[in-house]
């Protein structure tokens, strides 16, 4: 199984207790009245497995080997959580509560692991427990009515309905282990029986080839193993009537080996230095660090030239106290194929051979989910301890991976506040969240949801109600206990996502009542900002992003998760420990060892989860979560119990960014799931890779020194710059990853070829910027204008070494001269418009190819549409209209112009020439600028018509640089009703045109008009509406492209038109009546 490391493996494990707590109390109402009617004393053991909400099939484990009955930790708590509530007497004895099991099975670990890592501390149980027979109804030994059981008597003889069975488990607190040889031992209070006395032996086989060693409780024994590998652990336990019980586990020996990638002789555990931490008060397991020294070959074992690696956040000490290392080790570091063995010519520096320089000091902390400030102490501690204790004056280098180079920069920083040297000349933080972690809050809520489930007990634990976590098992109780804090109460919460490291870090942390806050990082990242960057040692970074800052192959609010199945119970704990924490369980399982434990013969449990990332800000849907686990149980011959155990739906709050999405370090799901495809409906990780530490905070990106905008996460970070000058990095230098040709985001804290020769650079003080590959993403443009008017030149990235250029659209409008990564284009004819698309390809060694595409416009715009849209052709005075137009390909602005054509507001011209107007006069004007012409990139404009009747020209016409093209026009005649609508004035007339079409060939030319009015009711409005100065009709002619061909005044209402001379075409006759209105027609002439 893929290791994968850091904090996330708990700020995405929630080991919750009571949180936001639901106590479910629907099976104790549901199940109480059945059984009612059974005198509960005569029950044999006093456990009854029919009355028991069921966790896993409990029959199965009895005793005998199946393919399908192997017990882990959980599958034992299963079996435990079943026969608790099964017990039908308020007696306590024999049936310790399940946290108070999971307090003793940890400190029994913690005790035989202080400080020798080499014991693993079992637990076991025997129980003898009842069932109704199967054929106590048809045998008459039991009463079955109203869907109640009541006990059955003939005469006064109670007949027994009750079969006897047994169940027996042994488990390991963990599957997985990282030794050869070690001790194993069962201590008196683990071993959990209500029939004790009958136990006469325990054997185990470790399969070791040393056959069966007793087990006698508080001792040791030992197993010892000659090479790594999956092994059977069998169980023999002899009873006192001579029956023999088997119970079985498996176990993965994983012990750290030479790599294939490298000739590194240092296993973990060698060298090791025990360093305080700043709590002497505190348990070793949970204070200081044990440093794990790797010397190089030419140092004859002295620390000469010091590599400090400061870790991540490891749960180990939580999560596996009897695991040397923790989470991630020496070991790992060195061998891992993500990290050294593929990091090019950074492996030759640290990896043992004849070019190794460094002595490796890689620091496990004791206690790696404390706070960083209690870190920051301890990390202080081995900079003093390696400065007494190196060789000569060899200056140290300091990687900090992960948290480590929060812990690391913060701790840099305060020593030379104070005043204390930390002889640090290079600190290098790796894909650190110098700004924030993201652990999605949809798997936050799922972690929640899932640990907040208790059901209620049907009977009393003494004279007090008990509840049993419906999830919840041994190995999240044993982690709780682990921190060193009182067991919490069912008003109180506590999980590995809640300790202080987690929540300094975590961007948004989802609290005890599952609500989503950023308070707590907020305030850790105000203290962290206030404490600065050290100023003594050359601080650079890396993130494990990409140059072409794309995203994680989805767009916010895709679907992470979507599990719709039936399983038993412990499989949405299972399923939390894969997909929210992959290190805990490589830590602790394996695929052989995963999902154990069976469907209840007579329950099932129904599970519907789906879980999403955050959505884009702004989003209207925002939820991210919604989980549902149904219950049901067929009791014999009754029908059957069924409820909603608990329904959840949470959202994203507004303004939480989609850091699920946003380039940088990623987590990838699917990592520690690609072996369980046979446990998992398909489909059920829809996107499995999220980004973890954003690029913007590995390298700690601020805009003019403060936060940065939401769309800076989108940018590209290449070559050691920003891309643009406000945009400004805390280190002196950064390198973000980048493959040719298919750009994606790496693993968290993992090395590649590219960035360890770069870091290599660094180690031999020879930074060189490193290759800027930002211009080969896909989102890299060709440089050169959108339009191009006569000639024009674009080019590509001088980083190209090799380009070739094409045009697939439009290219007859033009010619291409080429010059290397340069091309010149030459528009063919001036007179012609049109797209063309450039199109580049280019490459160059380092950085892959390149294929890119530009779409020019050549030349002036060319309309498409003449019409203008919108607005009526009268409207009323002091109104206003909106007119549009299509948007004409090539243009880039839009003149707009208001022409008077005739008006009828008593304005006179005097001797002089300039037209005076009475006062109070308004024209038509744009509402834009109050003005008759405005030129916009809009293709619209709304006209104020003003208070002066009269035919007006509204016209439009397409530009850009190199010319324009004339759109239309629009004859809009002002009227002076007040009627609404826009529409004619019933009593304006109507304008008779005779003939139309006119022949230009055939006919005299002449066109006869008459103007007919309206009789009564309009004689009187009519008469007042004579307000023309020269009392004529006046009648004007324009072509379509608004020039006017033709004017001239008639003094009756009946004229005609004399041998007017035009062309073929449309034109408008515009006539504006001596009434004050204004008439128009078209004309055409054939």
């Amino acid at each position: 199984m893929k290791k994968i490391s850091l904090l996330f493996s708990l700020l995405l494990f929630s080991l919750m207790l009571h949180a936001q707590t639901e106590i479910n109390t629907n099976w104790k109402n549901q199940i109480n009245p059945i059984f009612q009617g059974l005198n509960k004393s005569r029950v044999p053991n006093a456990i009854l497995l029919d009355y028991a909400m069921e966790f896993t099939n409990v029959p199965a484990y009895n005793g005998t080997l199946t393919d399908s009955t192997y017990v882990d930790a959980n599958v034992m708590g299963n079996i435990y959580k079943t026969l608790f509530l099964g017990k039908v007497t308020t007696s306590t004895q024999y049936f310790p509560k399940l946290e108070d099991i999971a307090t003793n099975w940890v400190t029994q670990r913690q005790n035989y692991n202080q400080t020798d890592k080499s014991t693993i501390v079992l637990a076991g149980m025997y129980y003898k427990y009842a069932q109704i027979s199967p054929t106590a109804l048809s045998t008459n030994k039991i009463t079955v009515s109203n869907n109640k059981y009541y006990d059955k008597f003939i005469g006064s003889v109670w007949q027994n309905p009750y079969v006897t069975k047994e169940a027996i488990a042994f488990a390991s607190p963990v599957n997985n282990y990282n030794k050869l040889s070690f001790g194993v031992v069962l201590p008196q209070n683990l071993l959990l029986s209500n029939s004790a006395s009958t136990i006469q032996s325990i054997q185990v086989n470790f399969n070791d080839g040393a056959g069966y060693k007793t087990v006698t409780v508080n001792q040791k024994v030992y197993a010892n193993y000659t090479q790594n590998g999956t092994y059977d652990w069998t169980f023999k336990t002899t009873l006192t009537n001579g029956t023999i019980l088997y119970s079985r586990t498996k176990i993965k020996i994983d012990a750290p080996v030479m790599s294939n990638n490298s000739q590194n002789r240092t296993t973990n555990f060698e060298n090791n230095v025990f360093i305080s931490g700043p709590n002497s008060s505190s348990p070793l397991w949970a204070n200081g660090a044990i440093l794990r020294i790797d010397y190089a070959p030419s140092h004859g074992g002295q620390l000469t030239k010091p590599l400090i690696v400061a870790e991540g956040f490891d749960a180990g000490s939580i999560l596996t106290p009897e695991v040397e290392g923790g989470d991630r080790t020496l070991n790992t570091f060195l061998n891992s194929n993500n990290s050294l063995p593929n990091s090019g010519n950074l492996r030759n520096l640290l990896l043992f051979d004849s070019s190794q320089q460094y002595d490796i000091v890689y620091i496990d902390w004791q206690n790696g989910t404390n706070s960083i400030q209690h870190n920051s102490a301890v990390l202080k501690n081995v900079l003093a301890w390696v400065n007494t204790n190196k060789q000569g004056s060899e200056p140290n280098v300091l990687l900090g991976q992960s948290m480590g180079g929060v812990i690391s920069r913060y701790t840099l920083a305060n020593m030379e506040t104070s005043g204390e040297t930390h002889d640090v000349r290079l600190f290098i933080a790796h894909d650190s969240p110098m700004q924030g972690a993201n652990t999605p809050l949809s798997l936050q809520y799922f972690s929640r949801h899932a640990y907040d489930q208790y059901t209620s007990a049907p009977v009393l634990y003494g004279l007090v109600e008990v509840v049993i976590p419906t999830v919840l098992n041994f190995v999240e109780l044993m982690s709780l206990g682990n921190l060193d804090i009182a067991f919490p109460s069912v008003s109180d919460a506590l999980t590995l996502q809640d300790t202080p490291a987690a929540m300094q870090m975590n961007y948004h942390y989802v609290d005890y009542s599952s609500n989503p806050t950023m308070s707590v990082h907020n305030a850790w990242q105000q203290e962290f900002e206030s404490a600065g960057y050290p100023s003594q040692s050359r601080n650079i970074a890396i993130s494990n992003g990409n140059e072409c800052a794309v995203n994680h192959g989805f767009d916010p609010r895709a679907k992470f998760i979507s599990l719709h199945d039936t399983h038993n119970p412990g499989f949405w704990g299972d399923l939390v420990h894969l997909v929210v924490t992959p290190l805990a369980g490589i830590v602790t399982s394996d695929l052989e060892l995963t999902f154990l434990g069976l469907l209840p013969g007579s329950s099932k449990y129904f599970f519907d989860f789906d879980l999403y990332a955050n959505p884009a800000i702004g989003a209207s849907t925002r939820q991210v979560y919604w989980g549902k686990i149904r219950y049901e149980k067929k009791l014999l011959w009754l029908v059957k119990i069924s409820h909603t155990i608990t329904e959840r739906s949470k959202n994203a709050p507004n303004g939480y960014l989609p850091f699920d999405t946003y380039s940088g370090g990623y987590y990838d799901i699917s990592a520690t799931l690609e072996d369980y495809e046979g446990y998992l409906p398909s489909n059920t990780i829809v996107n499995p890779r999220y980004g973890f530490i954003p690029v913007v905070s590995a390298l700690d990106i601020k805009r003019n020194n403060s936060n940065v905008n939401p769309t800076d996460y989108l940018k590209n970070y290449a070559g050691g710059t920003t891309p643009e000058p406000a945009l400004t990095s805390g280190f002196d230098n950064f390198i973000v990853d980048f493959r040719p040709n298919s750009p994606i985001n790496n693993a968290h804290i993992s090395f590649q070829p590219r960035n360890g020769n770069w870091l290599a650079n660094e180690l031999s003080e020879n930074p060189n910027l490193i290759d800027n590959c930002s211009a080969f993403c896909s989102n890299a443009q060709i440089t050169g204008s959108t339009l191009l008017c006569t000639t024009g030149n674009y080019s590509v990235t001088n980083e190209a070494t090799t380009s070739s250029w094409s045009i697939s659209e439009g290219s007859s409008l033009v010619t291409m001269s080429v010059s290397g990564n340069q091309v010149t284009i030459n528009q063919v004819n001036p007179s012609s418009s049109g797209y063309i698309t450039l199109n580049a390809n280019y490459s160059n060694s380092r950085c892959g190819s390149a294929s890119v595409s530009k779409r020019i416009w050549v030349g002036r715009p060319d309309v498409q549409d003449q019409n203008i849209y919108g607005g009526y052709d009268n409207v009323p005075k002091n109104t206003q209209s909106t007119f549009s137009v299509t948007p004409v390909p090539g243009a880039t602005q839009y003149n707009w112009t208001i022409y008077t054509n005739s008006n009828n507001c008593g304005c006179t011209t005097d001797s002089n020439g300039l037209t005076i107007c009475p006062s109070g006069t308004v024209f038509p004007k744009f509402s834009s600028n109050n003005s008759t012409s405005f030129t916009t990139t809009s293709t619209s404009a709304s006209v104020n018509w003003g208070n002066c009747v009269g035919t007006y020209t509204v016209n439009c016409v397409a530009k850009n640089a190199c010319g324009t093209d004339g759109i239309y026009y629009k004859v809009v005649d002002v009227f002076s009703s007040t009627g609404g609508g826009g529409g004619s004035n019933p009593c304006e007339g109507e304008l008779l045109v005779y003939p139309n079409p006119i022949n230009r060939n055939g006919g005299s030319g002449d066109v006869s008009v008459n103007i007919v009015y309206p009789g009564d009711p309009c004689d009187d409005d009519i008469n007042s509406l004579k307000t023309s100065s020269t009392n004529q009709n006046q009648i004007t002619i324009y072509d379509f492209y608004g020039n006017k061909v033709y004017s001239n005044q008639y003094a009756t209402d009946e004229f005609s038109l004399k041998g007017i001379d035009l062309k073929r075409g449309y034109y408008i006759l515009n006539v504006f009546t001596s009434k004050g209105f204004s008439k128009k027609e078209i004309l055409i002439v054939e």
